[in-house]
Order: structure tokens, then C-alpha cells, then sequence
């Protein structure tokens, strides 16, 4: 079977999920115990949703639910999962040089790898667990509740830290999830600075211009809430006080940006522009956003007439 065929159902494998097997509390948000204890310790960025609650918001029941997307049909049908149905926890998170995808949700994982051999992935054996895909791209079922994506070589790194008994989010990224709001059904947080990032942009450039702000970065967390429309926090620490004013001064041209290309005949997306909030208190920059349930109605409204 074709390699990329192959990597596709790999990829496309960490969309499901299985039955739930606790949560465990961090902070303000709460985290599957199994998938939370499975995160690699040197990650420094880590994104989540809780995609059972986002199910039971109004967005969804009014609008992506109801949305038909060809490819998720068609991989529902390869596989047997529905992500519409079946998923119940997502956790994506990177290291900054790789990056692994960890799901919870109801799926047969003996028929799921039925599926995917027939599809050409490689059954890898490994300390007990067995990596479906090649050498480079892999999935693995955990136990029968959970699935996880990414490099084989992280899959095998992660099993490993879990025999030498590393449970738990990093301490420093665990302190920087404790911070995000309750009852946030997206989130993300980020931690440890970019000092690693060397680029080649040329100078003077956008590019190079985007780099030195995410240079300033040392830690930030962004949140989002659909319960009543869509509630948005979020706040990044900066190395400095003039590294904070340059991701300031980019977030406020963003969005300055995004009214100047507005047609007049769109009034719904300049409300949504100037929803937007960004403020500067010394090193730290806070980015908020309050969308009331009709407004998000007539966003989406708008976004789906033009698919």
C-alpha cells in the first residue's frame, strides 16, 4: 500500500479516542489523569480541548454539528470513528522540535488496527506496546482507552519516561496551566521562552520583525469559552517590558490589519474586531474578547454562506 496512504491514516487515527477514564485537577482546568500523565517532560507547549463539553455548547449544536465535511466522512468510514461522536478529550502538545497528539473518546482498538494495517500501516513492536505505522510516522493505543500520534520516536520516548516513573505535566507548565480560567473548553499554554528558535529571515523583514516577538515570549496561556457565545482570556509574560510593547504594538496591528480590509457591506466583522482587547501592563500583555450569542450566530452565519 502506498506509503502516504499509509502516514494519512496514521495522522488521521489520532482524532479518536475512548471511553474516559477519570479526569485529574490541574489548576483550573481539568485534564484526563491517563493522557496528563503521559505528557513528555520536556514539553513546552501544550494545547487541549474538551471536546465532550464543547459538544454540549450552543456553537456546536447550531452550527458545526450540523456542518457535512467530506473528509471526516471519509475517514469515519475507514476507520469506524466518528470525532464527531466518539472523542472525548484532545491534548496536543511539542517539545519545539516534534510534536505528539494524545486522545480520549470510545472506539474497538482491535478494530481500528484492523483498519489501519489494511490501509498499509506496520505493526512495531516496543517494550510491550505495539506502534502502528513505519519507522517515522506512528500510532499507538496506550491502553484500550487512549491513542497517541506522532514520530515513532517519540512514541518509543514516551514509553520509556513512563517505565522510569514520569507522570505529570512539567512543573513549570503545570504552574502555567493552573492559571487558565475555569471552565474553559479550549486552551493552551506555553512555556519556557523561544531561545532555541534561530531562523534565517531576511532583516527588516515581517518575518524577521515576527520572530524577535516570539523571541520576547517567556510564557503565556490563552483560553476560550463557548458557553455563552465565545469568551476569550489570555496573557503572555514577556522577558522584558519593551518585549511586551512590541507584541502589544503586533497584536494591535493584527487586528487593525483585519478592520482596514473590511467591506463596508460587513459591519458584523468590524463589532468582531473591536471585541478584541489588548492591553500592556509592564512586561505582561492580556488579550481578551467577548462575543455575545448573536453576534457569534451572524459570524458563522456569514463564514458558512461563503463555503
Amino acid at each position: 500500500m502506498r506509503r502516504n496512504l499509509t502516514l494519512a491514516a496514521v495522522i488521521a487515527l489520532a482524532l479518536a479516542g475512548c471511553k474516559q477514564s477519570g479526569t485529574t485537577k490541574v489548576g483550573s482546568v481539568t485534564i484526563d489523569r491517563t493522557l496528563e500523565s503521559l505528557v513528555p517532560p520536556d514539553t513546552i507547549f501544550m494545547m487541549g480541548a474538551n471536546v465532550d463539553a464543547i459538544r454540549n455548547t450552543p456553537v456546536y449544536q447550531k452550527h458545526i454539528g450540523i456542518i457535512e465535511l467530506p473528509r471526516l466522512n471519509e475517514f469515519t468510514r475507514r476507520t469506524g470513528i466518528d470525532p464527531r461522536k466518539d472523542i472525548s478529550e484532545v491534548l496536543s502538545m511539542t517539545d519545539g522540535k516534534s510534536g505528539v497528539l494524545m486522545v480520549r473518546g470510545k472506539f474497538n482498538p482491535a478494530d481500528v488496527e484492523s483498519k489501519l494495517e489494511k490501509e498499509g500501516a506496520q505493526k512495531i513492536p516496543y517494550k510491550g506496546h505495539t506502534l502502528l505505522g513505519d519507522e517515522r510516522n506512528a500510532v499507538m493505543f496506550f491502553d484500550a482507552g487512549t491513542a497517541v500520534a506522532g514520530p515513532s520516536a517519540a512514541l518509543k520516548a514516551i514509553i520509556d519516561d513512563h517505565e522510569k516513573g514520569h507522570h505529570g505535566l512539567p512543573p513549570d507548565l503545570a504552574a502555567r496551566v493552573k492559571t487558565i480560567p475555569a471552565g474553559s473548553q479550549i486552551w493552551a499554554a506555553f512555556v519556557g521562552g523561544v531561545q532555541g528558535l534561530n531562523v534565517a529571515v531576511p532583516p527588516n523583514s515581517n518575518l524577521a520583525m515576527a520572530v524577535q516577538v516570539l523571541r520576547g515570549l517567556d510564557n503565556a496561556m490563552l483560553a476560550i469559552d463557548l458557553r455563552n457565545g465565545f469568551d476569550l482570556n489570555g496573557d503572555a509574560k514577556c522577558k522584558s517590558d519593551a518585549d511586551a510593547k512590541r507584541l502589544h504594538d503586533a497584536l494591535k496591528g493584527i487586528i487593525g490589519i483585519g478592520r482596514l480590509s473590511t467591506p463596508d457591506s460587513k459591519p458584523e466583522l468590524l463589532k468582531l474586531y473591536d471585541a478584541i482587547q489588548v492591553e500592556q501592563a509592564g512586561d505582561k500583555v492580556t488579550l481578551t474578547a467577548h462575543l455575545p450569542p448573536d453576534m457569534v450566530d451572524n459570524f458563522l452565519n456569514l463564514w458558512l454562506k461563503r463555503r
